[in-house]
C-alpha cells in the first residue's frame, strides 16, 4: 500500500507540471495585447494624444510584468533571428521584425532599419505629416507594402536615411543561417518560471476586463458553485446509493424495473436542456406555474435571520441543484447496481445468509463497501466540479458560479481569469483522480495499478 501511494504520489507534480505548460501555452497564443489593456485608462488615452509617453508608459508596464523576458528556460529559433528579440516588448513590433529577418536572413540591416524607424516615429523634429505613415511602418512586414510606402517619402530630406536602411535590409545576409536552428539557454529568469513562482505564491494577476486581482474574482465564484455543487452531490448520494442498492438486491422485481426505466430517461435527457423548460415554465406567472424565483441567488434583506436566509437560498438553487444532480444520480446508482449485482454472487454473500442475515443488512453492511468503485469514481471527480461547476446550469439559472465567470470572461476575451480557471481546475481534477486511486486501493487491496499481474499456477 505504501509503495503504491508513493508511486502515485510521484506522478502528481509531473502531471501538474504538464499542466502548467500547457497553461502557459494557451496564455502566450492567446490573442490581444496584455500590456494595452492592462494600462491605467490615462495611459491609454495617450496613444493618440501622445504616442511619445504612450510608448514610454507601455514599455515600463511590460517591464513590470516581465514581458520583456524570455518565454521559457530555452528557445530553438532559426539561427537567423538573435536571442535577444524577446526584449522588444510590443508584439507587432517584434513580428515585423522577425518576418523581416526570415525574409532577408540580414538582422543587423534590419536592426538598423527598426532604429532608425523608431527615431523618427518619436521625434519632433518630423513634419507631424508623416509621423502616422512612420508609426503605421512599425508594424508592417511585408516588404512590398513597406518599399510602395516608403518610395513617396524618398523625397523628404530628413527620411531619407529610413529609405537607405530599408534598402540594406534587402541586401541577403547569411543564407546559411535562414537553413539551421539553433538552440539558446536563457536560464531561470523567464515568463514561465516568473509566471509559475507567482502561482505557487498565489498572486494570480489581474484582469483585463476590470483590472481587479483575478484571485478574489474566483474566490466569490467558488463559494456559490462549492454550495451549488455540493447540495448536487449530497443529493446523488442520498439517492443513488440506496437506488443502486435495492435494484441489485431485488432485481427483476418492479422496482427494478421502474428505476431502470425511469433513470435511463434521465440520463438520456440533455441537463441544459431541461434546466431551460424548468426555468421557462416554473418561474414566470405565464405559464401559471410561477412556483419558483426566477433568476439568481436572491437578495437577503438587512438583517435577516438564518431562517429567511436559508429559504431564500434554497428556493433559488433548487431547480439548478436538481439539474446538476439528475446525470450523476443515474450513473451512479446504474453502476452501482451492476456492481452490487456481480457481488451478490460472490461466496461470502452466501455465507452470510446461511448465517441468517437479512437481505438489507448484506446489502449495506458487506455488499456495498465492495461494490462501491462507482461512489469513488464520483467522489474523485468532487474536486473539479466543486470549481467549474456547469457552464450551461448557471447561465441558464443565472447563477454568479464559477461557470457563469468562465463564460463572461470568455466573452470579454479576460484571457488571465480563463487560463486560471483552466488552471487550477485542471489541479483539481489531477487532485481528485490521485484520491480516487488511492480510494480504490483502501476499497481492494487487490488493487494495484501500475503492477504486474503474477500469473497464476
Amino acid at each position: 500500500m505504501i509503495r503504491y501511494f508513493l508511486r502515485r504520489l510521484l506522478l502528481l507534480p509531473l502531471s501538474l507540471f504538464l499542466l502548467s505548460l500547457v497553461c502557459f501555452g494557451l496564455r502566450q497564443i492567446t490573442p490581444g495585447d496584455p500590456v494595452h489593456r492592462l494600462l491605467p485608462e490615462a495611459e491609454s488615452r495617450q496613444a493618440n494624444d501622445d504616442p511619445s509617453a504612450y510608448d514610454r508608459a507601455y514599455h515600463r508596464a511590460a517591464v513590470t510584468l516581465g514581458y520583456d523576458r524570455p518565454a521559457f528556460y530555452f528557445s530553438l529559433y532559426n539561427a537567423a533571428l538573435p536571442d535577444t528579440l524577446h526584449h522588444v516588448v510590443r508584439p507587432e513590433e517584434r513580428a515585423m521584425l522577425r518576418a523581416l529577418t526570415l525574409r532577408y536572413g540580414n538582422w543587423e540591416a534590419v536592426q538598423t532599419y527598426y532604429r532608425e524607424l523608431r527615431r523618427l516615429s518619436y521625434s519632433s523634429t518630423v513634419d507631424r505629416e508623416y509621423l502616422p505613415t512612420l508609426r503605421r511602418l512599425l508594424l508592417q512586414d511585408d516588404p512590398a507594402a513597406v518599399a510602395a510606402t516608403l518610395q513617396p517619402l524618398a523625397a523628404v530630406p530628413e527620411l531619407g536615411p529610413l529609405l537607405q536602411a530599408f534598402n540594406e535590409v534587402k541586401v541577403k545576409g547569411r543564407w546559411g543561417d535562414l537553413l539551421l536552428p539553433a538552440f539558446r539557454w536563457h536560464g531561470f529568469d523567464n515568463q514561465y518560471h516568473r509566471w509559475a513562482g507567482q502561482i505557487l505564491r498565489g498572486e494570480l494577476g489581474f484582469s483585463l476586463a476590470d483590472r481587479r486581482p483575478v484571485g478574489p474574482k474566483i474566490f466569490a465564484a467558488a463559494k456559490v458553485t462549492a454550495l451549488l455543487n455540493g447540495l448536487a452531490i449530497l443529493l446523488v448520494f442520498l439517492l443513488a446509493i440506496p437506488i443502486g442498492l435495492y435494484a441489485a438486491g431485488y432485481r427483476g422485481g418492479w422496482f427494478d424495473r421502474l428505476t431502470t426505466l425511469g433513470l435511463f430517461l434521465l440520463f438520456g435527457i440533455p441537463s441544459f436542456w431541461l434546466a431551460t423548460l424548468l426555468a421557462n415554465y416554473l418561474t414566470t406567472p405565464a405559464f401559471c406555474m410561477d412556483l419558483f424565483p426566477s433568476m439568481g441567488l436572491g437578495k437577503l434583506p438587512a438583517g435577516a435571520g438564518w431562517w429567511s436566509a436559508l429559504r431564500i437560498r434554497a428556493s433559488h438553487l433548487f431547480l439548478p441543484v436538481i439539474c446538476i444532480a439528475y446525470p450523476s444520480l443515474a450513473y451512479v446508482s446504474r453502476h452501482l447496481r451492476q456492481s452490487a449485482v456481480e457481488q451478490l454472487q460472490q461466496a461470502y454473500v452466501k455465507t452470510a445468509r446461511l448465517k441468517g442475515l437479512s437481505s438489507s443488512a448484506i446489502l449495506w453492511r458487506h455488499v456495498l463497501q465492495n461494490a462501491s468503485f462507482p461512489i469513488i469514481t464520483l467522489l474523485g471527480g468532487i474536486f473539479p466540479a466543486l470549481l467549474a461547476g456547469s457552464v450551461l446550469i448557471e447561465r441558464i439559472f443565472n447563477i454568479p458560479g464559477m461557470g457563469q465567470l468562465l463564460y463572461n470572461s470568455a466573452l470579454e476575451r479576460d484571457w488571465p481569469v480563463v487560463i486560471t480557471l483552466v488552471l487550477l481546475n485542471g489541479i483539481l481534477t489531477a487532485l481528485g483522480l490521485f484520491l480516487a486511486d488511492l480510494g480504490y486501493a483502501f476499497a481492494d487491496p487487490r488493487v494495484r495499478l501500475n503492477t504486474p499481474q503474477q500469473p497464476s499456477s
